[in-house]
Formats: structure tokens, C-alpha cells, sequence
């Protein structure tokens, strides 16, 4: 008995030893930021997307994604990345929020086209940041930015991505280009929300605002404590 009890145990702790690791991920605010991307990422098969222990693109998703990448932030294809990185360090933060929206039509759906630059915004920035193009703190505040954006102009993940799907539709109907993105359907929305293996499902949409800055004290707060 003594010696099935050990065979058990030891039998247990191999496998504690050599079972598969679950990768580590960002933190839960900036995890959720780069999951508004996830229609983009499947569709292109980005490896190490969520993962902080990749922090650059090979050489080869560098060839397939750098024409589109430039495409989809405005910057002609001969720039070579010094001057990319420069385009960014000047102009991102200060017009991220229009990336795809300056280009709606008279009949576009507003909602629609907002969650469709949600993603793309979400899919760009962080494809920037794997191709060095962006110093990680602007990244990362573009980034929860465009997350405090789709919380604060939808309900749920379910009502982002219907909103998604028709937002690619209106996009691809009046010719223009999505070369990063693939049709989007109700079974693809399905498998992200399904329980227990969607990644959508996984985590709340209603989850802490993804800037939550720390009120200041007031004057008055201030004055008291220097006295």
C-alpha cells in the first residue's frame, strides 16, 4: 500500500515538473487591450501576440506585415524605419483616435465603424511595438486608450463583435482595403464567446476602467499637509 501511495506520488510530481507552462501574460488591463485585436491576430496568425516575453517580430513576419502595417497608418511604403518611427513619434498620440474613421462615408454605420477601428487600432499598435517602431510607453498608452474607448462605447464583447462584423462589412462593401483582416462571421464571434474555450468568454468586458488614474488631492488637502 505504502509503496503504491509513493509510485502515486511520485508519478504526480514528475508531472507537475514537466507539464506544460502556461505562457505568462501582460497585466490584466493590458492583456484586455490587445484581446480587442483578436479577430486581426487569428486571421494573420501573429505568434506571441499576448505574450510579453515576445518583443519583436522575426524576419519573416516582418516581410509578410510591413507593407500593410504602413498602409493602415498612413506612411508610404519606400519609408525605411527610422523615418516610420519618427511619423509615429510624432503623430500617434495625438491622432490615433482618427485612424480609420477619417475615411467613413455618408452611410456608414457610426457604431460599426468604431469597433472596426477599435481592432485595427489594437492590431496596429501592437505590430509597431513588435516591429520597433514605438517606444512601449506610448504604445501602451495608445493601447489602453483605444481599450477605454470600446468599454465606453459598448456593452459586452458580444455587442463588440457584432458590431465588428458589420463594421469589415460596411469597410470592405465601399472598396476599401482590410489586407490584415479576413471576413468575420457569426461562427467566428460564436467561438470567441463560447464558454470555457473562447477567449472573449474568458475575461469580463465590464472589468475596471483600463485608465483608472488616481484622484489628485485637492489644494486644500495639499495646503493642510505642508503646514
Amino acid at each position: 500500500m505504502f509503496l503504491l501511495i509513493a509510485v502515486v506520488v511520485s508519478v504526480w510530481l514528475l508531472w507537475q515538473a514537466f507539464k506544460p507552462r502556461r505562457a505568462p501574460l501582460f497585466s490584466p488591463r493590458k492583456h484586455w487591450s490587445l484581446l480587442l485585436a483578436k479577430p486581426m491576430a487569428d486571421a494573420m496568425g501573429v505568434e506571441g501576440f499576448y505574450s510579453p516575453a515576445c518583443d519583436h517580430f522575426n524576419e519573416q513576419a516582418q516581410k509578410i506585415l510591413r507593407a500593410a502595417l504602413l498602409h493602415q497608418g498612413g506612411i508610404r511604403s519606400h519609408c525605411d524605419d527610422e523615418a516610420v518611427r519618427a511619423h509615429f513619434s510624432a503623430t500617434l498620440e495625438r491622432q490615433w483616435f482618427s485612424l480609420d474613421l477619417q475615411a467613413l462615408k455618408a452611410d456608414d454605420e457610426p457604431r460599426a465603424a468604431m469597433a472596426f477601428a477599435c481592432v485595427r487600432v489594437a492590431f496596429l499598435v501592437r505590430c509597431a511595438l513588435l516591429m520597433h517602431w514605438l517606444e512601449p510607453g506610448v504604445a501602451w498608452r495608445v493601447l489602453l486608450l483605444n481599450a477605454q474607448r470600446a468599454q465606453d462605447c459598448f456593452d459586452s464583447w458580444e455587442d463588440f463583435g457584432k458590431a465588428y462584423q458589420q463594421g469589415r462589412e460596411q469597410w470592405v462593401a465601399a472598396f476599401r482595403v482590410d489586407s490584415l483582416g479576413e471576413a468575420f462571421h457569426e461562427q467566428h464571434l460564436r467561438q470567441l464567446l463560447t464558454p470555457g474555450s473562447g477567449a472573449w468568454n474568458a475575461i469580463p468586458w465590464q472589468t475596471p476602467a483600463a485608465l483608472s488614474p488616481t484622484p489628485a488631492r485637492s489644494f486644500s488637502k495639499m495646503r493642510q499637509a505642508r503646514s
